[in-house]
């Protein structure tokens, strides 16, 4: 290591480790607290527990993930990606917009393709709004 290279700050990363883990806590405390209010409710669902888990765990992944690179160009690359994971997997979960829930002898089919199209959209629209500070980003001088 040369001299003007700046020397890795262990004690600086361990902090931005601690932060992540807080506000991924914080996080799955929210989702916990979801799951308690909305089991019951959708109990006779057989794919709920699946699709909740995926869906909770795949966005605590990513809150800690954006919260360990705050401050970097990744953060506004794993917020892009975390979109995208979105629109995928509730697309995939909803079976694109039309729900079927069997009951013992009763099937009832719900469709509502708007609403997926609306979310879809709004994570499009974050996409585009991630992007445009991305470029601010990276067009922002570094600090000396």
């Amino acid at each position: 290591m040369s001299e003007l290279e700046p020397k890795p700050d262990r004690r600086k990363f361990g902090f931005r480790v601690v932060r992540a883990f807080l506000i991924t806590a914080a996080y799955a405390v929210f989702w916990l607290i979801i799951w308690s209010l909305t089991s019951m409710l959708l109990a006779r669902f057989p794919q709920y527990q699946t699709f909740f888990s995926v869906l909770a765990g795949g966005l605590l992944f990513f809150a800690f993930a954006i919260a360990l690179a705050e401050g970097t160009i990744y953060k506004y690359i794993l917020k892009i990606i975390r979109a995208f994971f979105l629109m995928a997997y509730l697309t995939y979960a909803t079976n694109g917009g039309v729900l079927t829930i069997s009951f013992e002898n009763l099937a009832l089919t719900v469709e509502f393709v708007p609403l997926l199209a609306l979310m879809i959209v709004i994570n499009l629209l974050e996409v585009a709004r991630v992007l445009l500070q991305t470029i601010e980003f990276a067009a922002q001088s570094p600090k000396d």
